[in-house]
């Protein structure tokens, strides 16, 4: 009996263990409330011996950033699909997702959105908010091609910043919440994130607070 008890209480222990495991491999990357500390979410210190760069956003978290982004979509209504993009410091794609129905132009966009929250240091809402009349935008429209990079003055990109330190950047395209699904993808994976821009003003049209909400974030 005292065999039988024992074994009873060993496989209760590693049920127990394997649980617990499970569930912490699971909520590895809720930060929600805690900020995720640098060396995680960056490469290892191998890799920056090889690469000379140490702020830059590992494969990891690029993956769960991504899925984290898929996953609130999801649980919005309307059945609206979006592409993303996680991008490093340089401008390289690290991660990427396009779910289902995405049409060609929001993948552009998308791609074009984490451009711009690269080369402006900024999100893409700000950059919409900051060049707000069709002479400010054009004379940027060309500014980064020549390295690869852009401005898009739409909602939906985002700049990764973890210890004051940029490690790369997010795109969202396709849906009609982008910087909604950049952001909280962001805020589960990496912790608290500054408030979001207040939606840009339209030229000739109704501002912020008068009825003019966000325009469409394709």
């Amino acid at each position: 009996m005292k065999t039988r008890a024992g074994l009873f209480r060993a496989a209760v222990m590693f049920a127990v263990a394997v649980g617990v495991f499970a569930f912490g491999n699971a909520r590895a990357w809720a930060q929600g409330a805690t900020a995720a500390p640098f060396n995680k979410v960056t490469v290892s210190d191998d890799v920056a011996k090889r690469t000379l760069m140490k702020a830059v956003i590992n494969a990891d978290t690029a993956r769960a950033i991504v899925d984290a982004c898929v996953e609130w979509q999801k649980a919005q209504p309307g059945n609206v699909t979006i592409a993303i993009f996680v991008l490093s410091p340089t401008g390289q794609i690290v991660d990427s997702h396009q779910m289902d129905g995405v049409l060609p132009i929001g993948a552009e966009t998308g791609l074009m959105k984490a451009k711009t929250a690269l080369y402006a240091r900024a999100s893409s809402g700000t950059v919409a908010s900051r060049f707000n009349t069709v002479d400010g935008r054009l004379i940027r429209l060309d500014l980064g091609k020549s390295e690869g990079l852009s401005y898009y003055f739409v909602p939906g990109g985002l700049p990764i910043i973890v210890d004051n330190q940029m490690i790369g950047a997010v795109g969202v395209g396709g849906g009609n919440a982008d910087e909604a699904c950049a952001y909280n993808a962001l805020t589960k994976v990496l912790g608290p994130q500054p408030p979001l821009p207040p939606p840009p003003a339209r030229e000739g049209g109704p501002g912020p607070g008068q009825g003019g909400g966000r325009p469409p974030q394709q």
